[in-house]
């Protein structure tokens, strides 16, 4: 049994079906907690705090039968998700991920919601990392919105964040690969600088990117732009 408990709340725990006036002995990770904490035999947690969490256990008082145990898990409720949608293979598809700006210290679940127009479309999963997932394009040039909202849930509560977006306005590719810059031969003030089109754009011909170059001499802070 786990019993999942938000960080300042008062904890009051039963000792299964025992009497209140029953002589009994609580214990956290098997170790003895002491009667202060007792009203009777309820065990009262005032104010917990994460360094509580840990497995209860009450016993009967002289036999030691164990009559009630419960893992206490102290957390917090989830707060609004950050969420982040961009497209490094137009015109594939794009990717969403997100996070929690803080942690639970409890289990979360998260489920996204990706809608265009009046159709849901399907977010799959990657395996690594868990918190991202990929929608194909179904339909290029579209002038409606997509809508996607990430839902996140624990024992304690739930929050949301929602990204409405045009399909052009999440297109960003990754940098190109490659870059070598060398020298010039017999010009010791140039450089000749080459690059290759990142590997996860997948049609160069049809959407064709364009590069900037900026360099600057070490000893120099502002950098010149070719």
């Amino acid at each position: 049994h786990i019993q999942y408990e938000r960080v300042g709340a008062d904890v009051t725990m039963k000792c299964g079906s025992m009497d209140w006036d029953a002589a009994v002995t609580w214990t956290v990770n098997g170790t003895d907690i002491d009667g202060s904490h007792l009203n009777g035999s309820y065990l009262i947690l005032k104010n917990v705090n994460l360094t509580q969490s840990g497995q209860y256990s009450c016993y009967e008082g002289s036999s030691w039968h164990l009559k009630y145990q419960t893992y206490l898990r102290v957390g917090t409720p989830p707060k609004e998700p950050v969420l982040m949608c961009r497209s490094n293979n137009y015109p594939k598809g794009f990717y969403c991920s997100w996070h929690l700006p803080t942690p639970t210290y409890i289990p979360n679940s998260f489920n996204i919601s990706v809608i265009h127009g009046t159709r849901e479309m399907v977010c799959e999963k990657d395996v690594f990392p868990k918190n991202r997932c990929h929608i194909r394009y179904l339909q290029l040039f579209s002038t409606v919105k997509y809508k996607v909202t990430l839902t996140v849930t624990n024992a304690l509560g739930k929050n949301s964040t929602t990204l409405t977006f045009d399909e052009f306005t999440i297109v960003k590719p990754d940098p190109p690969e490659s870059v070598v810059a060398k020298p010039v031969p017999n010009n010791p003030r140039r450089l000749e600088v080459s690059w290759q089109n990142p590997s996860s754009w997948p049609d160069p011909e049809s959407f064709p990117l364009k590069f900037f170059l900026r360099y600057r001499p070490l000893i120099l802070d502002q950098w010149q732009h070719v």
